[in-house]
């Protein structure tokens, strides 16, 4: 082997490893603003605004720091060595990863829009944030295991996609619990009050969407690799 070609795959090696570091970096913040989230509606049900508004403006300063993470990997995925396919892959992986930070955001949108109504929401339906936040927070994390493993073991990332799979499913049916109990309460809201909070729990059952569209692209990769 030349010199040149030694030069040439090392460069390769190294681009490769920057654009691991990156993906691992944006996975992070990822699940930074997941567990914000669960942090902001924590604050909301205990009826503390001031860290609420806090806490809302933190997630936006993350969310954008993943979305300028996200940025940087495409331009790093244009010149990479991977094959196309694989490139096409990554790309997907991190854009679906990417919406579970936008959905979260979203969610403490909507949180501060019903904040600032000052306005009483029954206990009964605040729990059901918590309770699916819980296990969206469980999800990401069983997200980022999966990234974590895809230089490494295509098994292991099949079987993390299967967990988030689970606890998706698990959120499905909160979700639909959440509907049940507001219609029951819902009547002591508003109208306006009433179409955020519903939008409040499809923001947060859409995270947990997210989480699992991931691991679907997360899947293509593990049999391109297997």
């Amino acid at each position: 082997m030349s010199n040149f070609d030694k030069f040439i795959k090392w460069f390769k090696m190294k681009r490769k490893a920057s654009l691991e570091k990156l993906i691992q970096k944006h996975i992070n913040l990822v699940v930074e603003t997941v567990e914000n989230l669960h942090e902001t509606l924590t604050h909301w049900v205990n009826d503390d605004k001031d860290k609420v508004v806090r806490l809302y403006s933190k997630v936006a300063v993350v969310e954008k720091e993943a979305d300028n993470l996200r940025r940087e990997i495409v331009a790093c995925l244009f010149t990479s060595s991977l094959e196309p396919d694989e490139r096409s892959i990554l790309l997907r992986i991190v854009r679906e990863a990417d919406w579970i930070a936008d959905w979260s955001y979203e969610a403490c949108r909507i949180l501060r829009a019903i904040i600032n109504c000052d306005c009483k929401i029954p206990s009964e339906l605040k729990k059901h944030c918590i309770i699916m936040s819980n296990t969206i927070n469980e999800a990401v994390l069983r997200v980022k295991e999966a990234i974590e493993n895809l230089p490494r073991s295509p098994i292991k990332i099949i079987e993390k996609c299967d967990e988030v799979e689970l606890l998706e499913e698990k959120v499905d049916d909160l979700y639909e619990q959440a509907r049940i109990d507001f219609a029951k309460y819902g009547n002591e809201l508003s109208g306006s009050i009433a179409a955020l909070l519903l939008a409040l729990f499809e923001a947060i059952e859409n995270v947990a969407d997210r989480c699992e569209d991931t691991c679907d692209r997360l899947r293509e990769w593990a049999v391109r690799m297997g």
